[in-house]
């Protein structure tokens, strides 16, 4: 049970919980556009269900940071639509809602000027709330440019990059750019843009101009960088189509990448077979060798964490030496990619996983007055406490007394600023951690009577498990 926790807590474990947060209105949508007008204002509407994970993660964390208020306090008016509920079921359908959270930027007059999907941290919405701010960037006034015959770089790649944050189709306007362009002139700053970060299509002509002529985008990028663009299309047309098209799609693309070398097409190949294989095919060495190949060459934070935990946490008990080996290889290249608290106390967990508990107790000391170096720096100190309670708390690190009372002292912390059911749930882990099973009980009890649906009621039992867990071990 406690493998699966910590899969679990990912959920709830985040968030500032300062109040100086976003304010948003509480009366209707005519309302709220009626007050845009007046003030001359976006309205900026974050559309949630309550069982979606990213937008209890949104609300826990980013819509409470002291600098997404700021600037959301200022410049815009904001609303919060349940998509499943009252005139959000409307809502939702107007505005062709289809996935959640939907982050929308909308003008007095109800037309969307940027559309956001999916769950972002601080510093992303930030970014993103400023171009939805900025008349040149809004989607509208691009469409409008685009449309009317204005296709200089800039405006095409605005534009481009603003459909791909809504996930909008901008297949027709790469196609028409590039031929509007001509292939003479394919060998530009530009088309390398266009191919590393926006293009699906391995069919377009561009593409594979830019394979047979990659040498000439050398002073662009660098080789390893030219390599992961062309990886990254055959990736993204992957992603793309399996879902609707399945296995086929995969036998397609492998034929096509003949067309690039050798080994970048092993690297290609290999994302294939590790992102079909499933959580079982970790126990084949065969299977973890491609993962090892994709980790060491291509692969993403997110991925390699993804990687590590469907390998350890989610499809057994028991923990297999040659499966955590790769594992602490792994979360090595993560640490290179992404040095955070949270890879760093990953990769304590493992080694205290494979017995080497001697170091694994020295990193977790000479970790914890880094924990709080960060968290007297931090902007959002109350954020910050949770983040590195819930770290020190969860998983094999909390057996370090050391780590468990910190965590404890933390969210306590905490907790005098926000009473909330997250930050419960951290403390009630820190307390079974910490072995105080009464205190611990108290809590539960409290949660269980805060659980507001079934995702929060399932992390409540998960943590019951969790109690009765450790009052096993110590009897």
């Amino acid at each position: 049970m406690k493998k699966i926790l910590v899969i679990v807590i990912a959920m709830f474990v985040c968030g500032n919980l300062f109040s100086q947060g976003i304010n948003f209105e509480h009366g209707t949508w005519a309302e709220a556009k009626a007050k845009a007008k007046a003030e001359n204002k976006i309205i900026f509407v974050d559309v949630y269900t309550d069982w979606c994970g990213p937008c209890m993660r949104m609300a826990a964390s980013v819509f409470k940071d002291v600098k997404v208020g700021e600037l959301m306090n200022s410049n815009f008016i904001s609303m919060k639509i349940d998509a499943e509920k009252g005139e959000g079921i409307a809502f939702a359908k107007e505005y062709e809602v289809k996935a959640f959270p939907t982050l929308l930027f909308i003008d007095g007059d109800g037309k969307i000027v940027s559309k956001i999907i999916g769950g972002k941290t601080s510093e992303e919405f930030i970014a993103l709330a400023k171009i939805a701010n900025d008349p040149t960037k809004q989607l509208t006034n691009l469409k409008e440019k685009y449309d009317s015959g204005k296709r200089d770089d800039v405006t095409v790649l605005s534009y481009i990059a603003a459909l791909k944050t809504g996930r909008g189709d901008y297949t027709d306007v790469i196609s028409n750019y590039l031929k509007e362009l001509g292939s003479d002139k394919w060998n530009s700053k530009v088309v390398y843009e266009i191919v590393s970060k926006y293009l699906d299509d391995y069919k377009n002509p561009a593409f594979t101009y830019f394979i047979k002529n990659k040498s000439q985008f050398e002073k662009f990028a660098s080789k390893k960088d030219i390599d992961a663009a062309i990886f990254n299309v055959y990736k993204m047309n992957f992603v793309k189509r399996y879902n609707s098209e399945g296995d086929k799609v995969v036998d397609e693309l492998k034929e096509a990448s003949k067309i690039v070398n050798p080994s970048l097409r092993n690297h290609i190949t290999t994302y294939f077979d590790v992102a079909l294989g499933g959580m079982d095919a970790y126990s084949k060495k065969a299977y973890r060798d491609q993962v090892d190949s994709h980790v060491a060459n291509y692969a993403t934070a997110w991925e390699i964490n993804n990687y590590i935990d469907f390998m350890l946490y989610q499809k057994k008990n028991e923990d297999i030496p040659e499966e955590l080996k790769a594992a602490e290889k792994w979360c090595l290249k993560g640490i290179e990619l992404e040095n955070t608290v949270e890879w760093r106390v990953k990769y304590i967990n493992i080694l205290i996983k494979q017995g080497r508990n001697d170091e694994a107790l020295k990193l977790t000391k000479e970790e914890l007055p880094k924990a709080l170096a960060e968290i007297e720096k931090s902007t959002n100190k109350s954020n910050a406490l949770v983040t590195y309670a819930g770290a020190f708390v969860y998983g094999e690190i909390s057996q370090f007394p050391i780590a468990a009372q910190k965590g404890e002292e933390w969210i306590k912390e905490a907790l005098k600023t926000d009473d909330s059911f997250k930050n419960n749930g951290v403390l009630m882990s820190a307390l079974s951690a910490c072995g105080k099973f009464k205190e611990a009980e108290i809590v539960a009890s409290k949660l269980e009577k805060m659980a507001k649906n079934d995702m929060e009621k399932n992390y409540v039992k998960s943590l019951f498990d969790y109690l009765k867990q450790i009052q096993a071990k110590q009897e």
